[in-house]
């Protein structure tokens, strides 16, 4: 503390025996160094005791002690080894205490007095620290407004209780326990185990919220009026749509591994009837990588389904058009997959890759796994559908409520369907007429 109503104020100092002054069993402090005792205990006898110990009368008329009990403590010592105590311009005998009654007091130099034995300890928990120095912000605007001052800053408070060379850091983190202190009463905040995962914690639980009160307002009727479905060429219709328009892509383009010539799909998966060669992939994906970099907003998220084959190529093209791609897939984990590329020797394949790449430095919503199971969900007449439950999974990681989606080969429409489970804004685009009709359907179904 800068400065003490004791120091500023002459108070008459009142003389009781140690014995008549209680200590309330719930004081906060429960642990005291003897080392830093004897220290204090050296410092009194040879400057005598700066601070009076402060005490109060309770209904029953005892002496409780309100500030100052590391003080007595420390007395004891010089009792033990014969020092003398002053106090101002007295000398008090032995197991005599140098007292104030809190009464004495005002109510603004009490607020002081109280807080001045916690603010210092060196045993504090994050929780003790960050309700203290919110305790003395307010203690400084009380204090101001008293003198007919200007309010305190948290630049001022960080002068004040901190010795720290790097006043940037002592700044962050004294306006984080100011925050804090308001939270103290939550218990999830309260049980973190350090200043840094309380703050996250609270970050997290403050966006949660923001993100449902925003969900609350989009309906389904609202979100089926944002939903956009454009039936042609991707590579022709992206460049006509307006730049950082997206905060999520989320699409699943031809592999580029000739599956129109696969004869071990199964009737039920429907047939791949369209061009999926390496060139027109190659093709495809250049335009997505590039033109997709284009439309995603400044900070966004992009996630591409791939061949195994495919993944290191798909990569380095999104990393040459500027987006920070992880090293790794995520791996979609199909249990109800039937394709068997040998259908005589096996095994059946049941998984897919998934490129996952950043523009910016979007964060995720939370952390998780990199394997993603879903099983198929019905065929609605055409191979390779993704099921809705997959593409929600990969949502859920990426998107705030409100968000604007970007599927440019969508389809029979799962982004659809996903998207009013996200609460997110959907714009498809699908080259198919068939399929962008199925899709269309979806589109106007919120489930």
């Amino acid at each position: 503390m800068v400065s003490s109503p004791l120091r500023r104020t002459a108070l008459r100092i009142h003389p009781i025996e140690v014995t008549d002054i209680v200590i309330p069993k719930n004081r906060q402090r429960r642990q005291f160094n003897d080392q830093a005792l004897l220290d204090l205990a050296g410092s009194i006898a040879q400057s005598g005791l700066i601070h009076p110990v402060v005490i109060r009368r309770d209904e029953e008329g005892q002496m409780v002690l309100v500030a100052g009990e590391r003080r007595l403590r420390a007395l004891e010592y010089c009792w033990e080894f014969g020092d003398e105590v002053r106090c101002g311009d007295h000398i008090f005998p032995e197991r005599v205490v140098p007292c104030l009654y809190m009464g004495d007091l005002d109510p603004v130099d009490a607020f002081e007095v109280e807080l001045e034995e916690n603010i210092r300890r060196t045993d504090l928990d994050w929780r003790e620290v960050s309700a203290a120095r919110s305790q003395l912000l307010e203690l400084r605007r009380l204090q101001a407004e008293k003198a007919g001052k200007d309010p305190p800053t948290i630049a001022s408070i960080v002068e004040e209780v901190s010795d720290a060379k790097d006043v940037q850091a002592s700044y962050v983190e004294v306006r984080q326990d100011i925050i804090l202190a308001r939270h103290l009463n939550d218990p999830e905040v309260a049980s973190a185990g350090s200043r840094k995962e309380a703050f996250k914690l609270l970050k997290r639980k403050e966006e949660r919220q923001r993100n449902e009160e925003i969900g609350r307002s989009l309906s389904a009727e609202t979100l089926k009026a944002t939903h956009k479905l454009l039936q042609g060429d991707c590579l022709a219709i992206m460049p006509t749509l307006p730049a950082e328009s997206f905060d999520i892509i989320l699409t699943d383009p031809p592999y580029g591994i000739d599956a129109q010539d696969f004869g071990d799909s199964g009737k039920a998966l429907g047939k791949h009837e369209y061009d999926d060669s390496h060139e027109t992939w190659v093709k495809l994906i250049a335009g997505l990588s590039y033109e997709g970099f284009r439309l995603a907003k400044p900070q966004a998220h992009v996630y591409v389904f791939c061949d195994i084959d495919r993944f290191s190529a798909l990569r380095d093209l999104f990393s040459a058009a500027g987006w920070k791609a992880f090293r790794t897939p995520l791996i979609w984990h199909n249990p109800s997959a039937m394709r068997a590329p040998w259908p005589e020797a096996g095994p059946q394949r049941k998984y897919q890759l998934i490129l996952y790449a950043i523009k910016g430095n979007k964060s995720v919503t939370r952390l998780y796994g990199d394997v993603l199971q879903h099983p198929s969900d019905p065929n609605l007449g055409y191979a390779a559908q993704k099921p809705v439950e997959l593409y929600v999974d990969l949502l859920r990681r990426s998107a705030r409520p409100g968000d604007a989606v970007l599927d440019p080969f969508a389809g029979t429409g799962t982004v659809y369907p996903a998207c009013y489970e996200a609460k997110c804004k959907a714009t498809g685009i699908e080259i198919d007429a068939g399929a962008c009709g199925i899709a269309s359907k979806r589109l106007e179904e919120p489930k």
